[in-house]
């Protein structure tokens, strides 16, 4: 089609594009076998063009391309290659010096795609564009006003202009850009304002000194930067330092609208949302992303294909099998729905599937009727339906503040055989899990650094400490029971889950970060003590220091921008408290 070499004719008969808009160095986006380097010459201005295709990377994000480095972007027809010309085009605009110009081509809906999509001459194409229209007659229609509106806060308009050179109309059902000279297209040239970097923005806004500074300087940030997930992250994290939480629901709705087709901003937009206590509509939102687009669960277990997957039918008098998702403690925090099923759904029979150490666990806690590991899958006999844990409370309406009673739902199977544990005199006898599985996408939040940072905790008199630990730090647990009298390894003697809770119901409290451990022994009924980072995972909510999930946990949150030893003081002064009240205020 060598649309850059008919726009270069073109252009190169017009004083703008020679002395204003090609000049210093500049990046070609999308430059394919017809690139602008070509035709560098007539633009003497122009010193160097950088040519970029798909051997380069991505032209949605442009990794490896320097922020703020050329003096004028090109691209001729690449941007309706894009699902989000919207964000593609904000990245680019990135690119450019304060006063650099964007010089854009896209093809005009109605020239090229004849009105009609697909585009009839290239299914490659994402969205088709247009100069405003009374109204939108293709699904993929994006007006160039709207999307330099859009762009404004970082851009200035220069021109937008129909294209039609050597367009012949009695030949309109035709791909008149194939052969000769014939342009079709919608040409846009914006000019770079001097506005701060995304990074300095936030960097900015997050120096605010209270909340009404941080919402009218994150909502800057987000108002000039709106293609740009880290920017509502980051404002979610500063308005929630300030308690700001009605405002994070609007920030994420936004988020959403600016970038559709990206699974971040509907994740957060969801646990946001289930976190705030509106777990219905959260759980909902999230099931309808995961329904069209899916993400990826830790199973490898399937269900069978003549299974049907639960969406909230009845279930009087059905059978139902809640199969195997994520990680252990979800599945202990799900069992509880094994008995919301019978008891307020009306299911005749309830099994889970869930992962092999929890089989015996599960099986003793009498929730659910039959109990499968994720080996037995290919002969789990046939249900009415089947369910993943999460999509439950999306079709089953819960109030957080009157949730249905179940804690305990686990229990212990038997003894202890650790003579340490059995033994003890101590006051205080307090289990200890430090560490998550390194695999978890947030462990680097929820895990203590070291074993060390619960120092000033070994030192109180009266305490005994039985580490539960298992893998990660269980080196480090080893170590400190050879140094302290007081700190004991039963995690190296724990060889199965069941174990661990005969352990756990010799405990006065165990105290936990964010790992299978907490959930095994809140779902007990075993005091626990909680410490989390301070934006956790969605079941501990925003602000509580208890949780209506477990009636025996207590939440030990850090501060923003804080660490954990502030969290270990209140740790410490709630350990004395319960000594001096002989263990009757865990």
């Amino acid at each position: 089609m060598n649309e850059t070499s008919k726009s270069a004719m073109r252009r190169a008969r017009d004083p703008a594009f020679q002395q204003h808009y090609f000049v210093g160095k500049g990046i070609d986006i999308g430059a394919g076998d017809d690139p602008l380097n070509a035709h560098a010459h007539v633009f003497p201005r122009v010193t160097e063009i950088v040519s970029w295709d798909k051997a380069q990377g991505d032209a949605l994000r442009m990794a490896g391309a320097e922020d703020a480095s050329f003096d004028f972007v090109h691209s001729s027809h690449c941007l309706e290659h894009l699902t989000n010309p919207f964000q593609g085009l904000a990245r680019w605009l990135e690119l450019l010096k304060p006063g650099g110009y964007a010089i854009l081509t896209v093809p005009d809906e109605d020239l090229y795609e004849k009105g009609k999509w697909p585009s009839p001459f290239n299914r490659e194409h994402k969205v088709s564009f247009t100069i405003c229209k009374p109204e939108k007659t293709l699904p993929g229609s994006v007006n160039v006003l709207d999307l330099v509106c859009a762009l404004s806060s970082v851009a200035s308009c220069e021109r937008v202009s129909l294209v039609r050179e050597n367009y012949d109309e009695r030949r309109a059902n035709v791909d008149q850009t194939a052969r000769g000279l014939a342009e079709c297209a919608i040409e846009i040239v914006l000019r770079k304002r001097a506005v701060p970097s995304a990074r300095d923005m936030m960097s900015t806004a997050a120096k605010a000194r209270d909340a009404q500074e941080s919402l009218r300087t994150w909502r800057l940030a987000m108002k000039t930067y709106p293609y740009r997930f880290e920017v509502y992250h980051g404002a979610m994290l500063a308005w929630l330092r300030w308690n700001l939480i009605d405002e994070i629901s609007g920030l994420w709705a936004k988020c959403v609208e600016c970038l559709p087709d990206q699974h971040l901003p509907r994740l957060y937009h969801a646990l946001h949302t289930i976190a705030s206590g509106k777990l219905q509509e959260g759980f909902r939102i999230r099931e309808a992303w995961m329904s069209k687009f899916g993400w990826q669960r830790r199973t490898t277990a399937q269900p069978s294909p003549t299974m049907p997957a639960w969406h909230g039918e009845p279930l009087d008098g059905k059978s139902i099998v809640i199969w195997s998702e994520f990680g252990l403690g979800d599945e202990i925090f799900f069992l509880r729905f094994a008995r919301i099923l019978r008891e307020r759904c009306g299911a005749a029979r309830v099994s889970v599937m869930c992962q092999a150490p929890l089989v015996t666990l599960f099986e003793r806690s009498n929730e659910a009727d039959a109990v499968y590991s994720v080996a037995q899958a290919a002969d789990l006999p046939q249900h009415d339906y089947w369910v993943f844990p999460h999509a439950i409370p999306a079709h089953v309406a819960l109030d957080l503040e009157a949730l249905p009673q179940s804690v305990p739902y686990l229990h212990a199977p038997g003894k202890t055989g650790f003579a340490a544990l059995t033994q003890s005199k101590s006051k205080l006898k307090v289990g200890v899990a430090f560490k998550g599985a390194p695999t978890h996408e947030n462990d680097k939040q929820r895990s203590l650094p070291s074993l060390s940072v619960l120092d000033d905790l070994f030192k109180v008199d009266g305490v005994e400490f039985f580490s539960l630990q298992k893998g990660a730090g269980a080196d480090e647990a080893a170590d400190y029971a050879r140094r302290l009298p007081n700190f004991h390894d039963v995690g190296a003697s724990l060889n199965s889950m069941d174990e661990t809770a005969n352990a756990i119901a010799a405990l006065d409290v165990v105290l936990t970060v964010d790992t299978s451990v907490a959930h095994v022994a809140a779902a007990m009924g075993k005091p626990t003590w909680l410490m989390l980072p301070f934006f956790g995972d969605w079941r501990w909510h925003y602000t509580r220091d208890d949780s209506p999930w477990y009636p025996a946990m207590r939440l030990f949150r850090k501060l923003p921008g804080g660490d954990w030893s502030e969290v270990v003081a209140r740790l410490r002064g709630r350990l004395l408290t319960a000594l001096n009240s002989d263990g009757g205020d865990l």
